[in-house]
């Protein structure tokens, strides 16, 4: 049947404008209704579609447009609040959405001069006491300020920060444990006196308690520092008039020069009522009396009086010597003379034994010692471009406890170790690689390494 219809219309808007998507099947452009042809009856058959017949009314290419802004607005909202989300959960995500509550940039920065190490209070483990410049900038000295800052290596934790007024940039810290137990500090070109509070984690200036009514020093004191350990727990003072002393704080007892202050450290007719003895160690060094003796680890035991000055042997008067009987009448003597192999002269040494009687020694040295524990450094031969171990060392058996080298193929130790309760402190400056690095090593008494630090890098983040 042909087909009569010339101008055929929407039966839902009466539009005319409509597109053909398919044989007889039509969509009108106006209101979106899908309309049909029945060639049998000439019926005109109408598919409904329910909605907004804006959206409806326009053509497929307008709708497909609108449907992408529409999604890619949806899926945009939606990853952001992911990112949110997640961001606020690991922290290690920044959030799309800014805050005045974000963390300031620091405005300083904090550069490491020093560091020593103790154990911290009522505890095994070590604090950190880090001598800190504070400068605008890492280049900066210029209006920098000086903090001691309290540090946990194991927590990872800042404790204090006490401010040091008149500390200088050439300033260096000196550290000494004195026979009352007290851990004191000073630089060696100031002229103040601090002691650490390991309870309240603090420095306490103890410069006046010290020196203040001491007639000796009534114009002030220019400078000071403290004696050499082997001299005991003493200082060197100039005052401000310009005159030099050895003062010894714990016993208040003066030195007007090194013999008088010798003469109250050596022999036995020096020492006072109640002396004790102390144990002490050190290597002995190559003799020319007897060139077949070989490097010993020496343990000796010393008379002293706790606070005043004691004189320990250096390295080289620990060495087998010939001590020779001379006629005590004055004139001039030939020919042979009795002698006793001595090892040490000094009659407050009482008694010493060889700790090691079977090991070699290449480069050895003491690096720490107290009356419970040692520590030593050397070389593994007699090769001087060999790398330095550190040794804990049994004191009663002598034995080795642990043995500790870096993995590095370049590295110097550093000649400062500080021994806590529970371990040892020391550090060493990695030159291996592309970049140096300053380590700092802790390790436990059992030889467990319980932190390897860049300590240029510990304030940085």
């Amino acid at each position: 049947m042909a087909k009569q219809i010339k101008a055929l219309k929407c039966p839902h808007c009466g539009s005319v404008k409509k597109q053909n998507i398919k044989e007889d099947h039509y969509i009108c452009n106006n209101c979106g209704t899908e309309y049909f042809l029945d060639n049998d009856d000439i019926n005109v058959n109408v598919k409904h579609q329910y909605g907004d017949g804006r959206f409806n009314g326009l053509d497929p290419k307008t709708k497909k447009y609108l449907f992408f802004v529409v999604a890619g607005i949806l899926f945009f909202v939606i990853f952001s609040s992911i990112i949110r989300t997640c961001g606020n959960k690991s922290g290690g995500i920044s959030t799309l959405v800014s805050s005045d509550d974000s963390p300031k940039k620091k405005e300083y920065v904090d550069r490491i001069k020093e560091y020593l190490a103790f154990t911290a209070y009522n505890s095994k483990n070590p604090m950190f006491l880090f001598i800190i410049n504070r400068s605008k900038d890492a280049f900066s000295r210029e209006g920098a300020e000086y903090f001691a800052r309290f540090y946990d290596p194991l927590k990872e934790k800042i404790v204090n920060d006490i401010p040091l007024p008149g500390w200088k940039d050439d300033f260096y810290i000196q550290t000494r444990v004195f026979s009352d137990g007290g851990f004191y500090i000073c630089a060696d070109k100031s002229n103040k006196v601090y002691k650490i509070d390991p309870a309240k984690n603090e420095v306490i200036d103890v410069t006046n308690t010290f020196f203040g009514d001491v007639p000796e020093f009534s114009s002030g004191i220019a400078t000071l520092k403290f004696t050499q350990d082997r001299e005991g727990d003493g200082f060197n003072i100039m005052t401000n008039d310009g005159k030099e002393y050895y003062y010894y704080p714990l016993v208040r007892k003066i030195y007007k020069d090194h013999m008088q202050r010798r003469e109250a450290g050596t022999g036995l007719s020096s020492l006072l009522p109640g002396a004790r003895t102390s144990v002490y160690y050190a290597f002995s060094e190559k003799s020319s009396d007897y060139p077949e003796e070989k490097i010993q680890l020496i343990k000796y035991w010393y008379k002293n009086n706790s606070g005043y000055p004691i004189m320990l042997p250096y390295s080289y008067q620990v060495s087998w010597q010939k001590v020779y009987q001379y006629p005590k009448k004055s004139g001039i003597y030939y020919g042979s003379f009795p002698y006793t192999k001595k090892l040490v002269k000094e009659p407050r040494i009482t008694k010493f034994v060889d700790l090691t009687p079977d090991r070699l020694y290449f480069k050895a040295d003491i690096g720490y010692q107290d009356s419970t524990s040692l520590y030593i450094t050397g070389l593994p031969d007699a090769n001087p471009e060999g790398h330095t171990y550190i040794q804990k060392i049994d004191t009663e058996s002598g034995k080795i406890i642990w043995t500790y080298a870096p993995k590095s193929d370049n590295y110097a130790v550093e000649s400062d170790m500080y021994g806590y309760t529970g371990g040892v402190v020391f550090s060493y400056y990695d030159r291996s690689g592309t970049s140096s690095s300053n380590r700092i090593i802790i390790i436990a008494n059992d030889g467990t390494v319980l932190k390897d630090i860049d300590r240029d890098e510990i304030f940085k983040r």
